[in-house]
Parts: C-alpha cells; structure tokens; sequence
C-alpha cells in the first residue's frame, strides 16, 4: 500500500480531479463536515448518533476503500474498450500464422469485451461473497430508500466515466484511493494517540471515559477531520 498509494505522484499538484481550476462537486467536503457536526453533537446528546449508526458510519468509510479499490481493478480490465487498431493487428497477423482458435474467437466483434466484462462481473461477485466488499444495511426505512439511490447514482456514474475517458478516469479513481488511504493511515494514528491521552486522563481523575465518550466516534471524528481537511486543500489548490 505505501509502495503504491503513499507517494509523491499523487500529491495535490497532479490531482486530476481539479483540470483547469473545475472541479466536479463540493459533495464530498460538504459530506464530512456533517458527519463532523453530528459526531460533535452526539456528545451532548446521546440519541442523535446511537452505537448502530456509528457502526454504519464505519462500515460506509470501509465501503468507499473497497469500492474505489474495486473500480481501480474494473478500470484496468475496462470491459468498454477493445483492442487498438495496431494490437488487432498484430495479433491477427500473429493467429493467421499459428493453430490458436481461442484467439480467432476473442477477435471476432466484442468478443473481447464480452470476456472482460465476465471477468469483471465474476471478480465484484468474489469480493461480495468473500466478504471484501459489505453492502451497508438497507434495511432501515426511508435511510434505506436514500442509500441505494446513491448507490446507483455511484454506480452509473462511473460507468459513464469509465466509457467517455477511460484514462482519466482511472487516475481519478488511483488518486481517490490513495487520498482514502493516506486518510486512513493518518487517522489511525492520531486516533491511537488520542485514545491513549483520553484513557490516561480518565485513570487520573478516575472519570469513566468510555461511558462518556465511545472509541469508534473518536476514529470517526477524526477520520472525518482528516478527509474533510484533504478535500478542502483539493479544493484550495484547483483555485
């Protein structure tokens, strides 16, 4: 992860997200600035974030990892682009002198294509079953109704970006990753130190710290501090 993920080639100046100072939305920071405030909230009122939701909240930030990881991988195989017009070529040269059927039958149409979208549909079903990937719970009402519609928008979303620019797209989705990623790694350090001075400091005044303030909702605040401070400078730096 750090080989690939935690490098200079993907710092703010070659965010390409930000392409001539526009950027596509402000979702994003508007997102963790209110998760923020109902974490900060939750402190003086108990019901407004219980255990399950911040449990959901946990399971939706792991989601965006793996999902994003998933796409990187699906934007690689790309089932939406075919060979170049110089690789059919070659490799129909390369078959008219050899007994390869397996590869007469990939050139022919969107064979080709066809196969690497099987291959994409079998790799999502893999990290499902295998339980990699964890489709928050929808069964919760109306939350229900607003999650798999964002979902979907998600989900069409990129698939319009994979067909339009492939390329870019997939340095969107790397750089995305590696934002994730870095986030993550910060804010689980600093959420160590923090648990660690919390722990520290109710053992001293003999307060029972984690009746009053819950570890997850630490690495929530935390995490949505870290990534909401990574989308301002994004957003900062395009201007």
């Amino acid at each position: 992860m750090n080989k690939y993920l935690d490098n200079d080639k993907f710092n703010l100046a070659n965010n390409p997200n930000a392409q001539n100072g526009n950027i596509e939305n402000y979702f994003p920071l508007v997102f963790h600035v209110i998760i923020i405030i109902l974490i900060v909230a939750s402190f003086f009122s108990p019901t407004i974030l219980t255990e399950d939701r911040i449990h959901i909240l946990v399971s939706d930030g792991i989601f965006q990892f793996v999902s994003t990881l998933l796409i990187v991988i699906i934007s690689i195989i790309n089932p939406f682009v075919s060979f170049s017009d110089e690789a059919r070529l070659k490799l129909e040269t390369l078959t008219n002198r050899t007994e390869f059927e397996s590869m007469r039958w990939i050139l022919k149409g969107k064979n080709w294509q066809l196969l690497k979208l099987v291959v994409c549909i079998l790799i999502v079903a893999y990290f499902i079953y295998d339980g990699l990937l964890v489709i928050p719970n929808l069964n919760q009402g109306t939350a229900s109704g607003i999650t798999i519609i964002l979902i979907l928008f998600f989900v069409l979303g990129n698939i319009i970006q994979l067909i339009k620019d492939p390329v870019l797209f997939k340095k969107k989705t790397l750089f995305r990753l590696s934002m994730l990623y870095r986030s993550f790694k910060l804010s689980f350090f600093i959420s160590i130190g923090l648990i660690v001075m919390i722990f520290i400091f109710g053992e001293i005044t003999k307060i029972d710290t984690p009746k009053i303030i819950k570890t997850e909702a630490i690495i929530l605040i935390v995490y949505n501090v870290v990534m909401s401070s990574n989308e301002y400078k994004i957003l900062k730096a395009a201007f």
